[in-house]
């Protein structure tokens, strides 16, 4: 029986979504909706889509799968547009990087409906947007965590992770508010804290790019993100993203003291610590 995945947003995670399921065959079938015409023309040469429509609900008309590819604060609207055109046993999903806020406003617009919403989010992406850097290895060896509601069932979670194992990423299972309060910790609060970097070095009108080698460099590569993606995931995580700024505030502090006692031992003792820690994450 053949399969079809419909993409709606396609930038860098739904166009390289697109060319992993058609290199590797994943589903029969793959379907897209971008907003602007320059996209979906760009799609259907790239080879990312076999049709690109206008309309959210033309897109995902008889697919298996809807993966929503777009900032957190606009799925609620898209996937009300197309609930009605859902096919019966279609599974919808997402990429966004908080859970708990879509877990609520997704199941609560399917309720009903002959689809199920169950969330994701691929630890993948980049700084960069859009269409033009989407590539068809951007999920290889990538975790995707799965976020299903409670009590939802065994062969929802074995199609959903199919489909990601299929372009090649690695799976896990989360509750909604597991993922946020992890991610808020491993991802949302480096990306703040980056940007923080960012604005304290560029303080004044002091031309410091000369002065910035591959450590700066590497260290705030991720504050080039989007502003809104990132805005919509703070305001979706707000609570846990909280927590974890004073957690870092806290570290923060405890350094600023060592530095006021000239504790260089301290020093010595919180770096070498540090460097063992990030040794171990590989």
């Amino acid at each position: 029986m053949s399969t079809s995945l419909a993409i709606i947003g396609l930038g860098l995670m739904g166009g390289s979504l697109g060319l992993a399921a058609k290199a590797r065959g994943v589903v029969d079938r793959v379907t897209g909706y971008a907003r602007r015409e320059e996209s979906r023309r760009d799609a259907l040469a790239r080879g990312v889509v076999d049709a690109a429509y206008d309309t959210p609900g033309d897109a995902v008309e008889g697919a298996d799968f809807v993966v929503v590819c777009t900032p957190v604060l606009t799925m609620p609207d898209l996937v009300r547009s197309l609930r009605d055109r859902l096919a019966v046993g279609s599974i919808v999903t997402d990429v966004g990087s908080t859970k708990a806020f879509l877990a609520h406003e997704l199941g609560a617009i399917l309720s009903g409906s002959p689809a199920t919403f169950v969330g994701s989010h691929p630890m993948a992406g980049s700084e960069k947007t859009g269409l033009d850097v989407a590539r068809a290895d951007l999920y290889e060896s990538a975790r995707v965590i799965v976020t299903p509601a409670e009590g939802e069932t065994e062969s929802v979670l074995e199609r959903l992770t199919g489909l990601w194992a299929g372009v090649g990423a690695e799976v896990s299972v989360l509750s909604p508010e597991e993922h946020d309060a992890v991610i808020a910790r491993t991802s949302h609060l480096p990306h703040l804290a980056a940007a923080a970097l960012v604005a304290s070095i560029d303080r004044d009108d002091q031309d410091l790019v000369p002065y910035c080698g591959p450590g700066f460099r590497d260290t705030t590569r991720v504050a080039e993100g989007s502003e809104q993606v990132w805005h919509d995931i703070v305001k979706t995580n707000l609570g846990a993203i909280r927590h974890e700024v004073d957690r870092f505030a806290q570290e923060l502090d405890s350094l600023k003291k060592q530095l006021d006692r000239g504790d260089m031992e301290g020093i010595r003792a919180f770096l070498e610590a540090s460097r063992q820690k990030r040794r171990k994450l590989g």
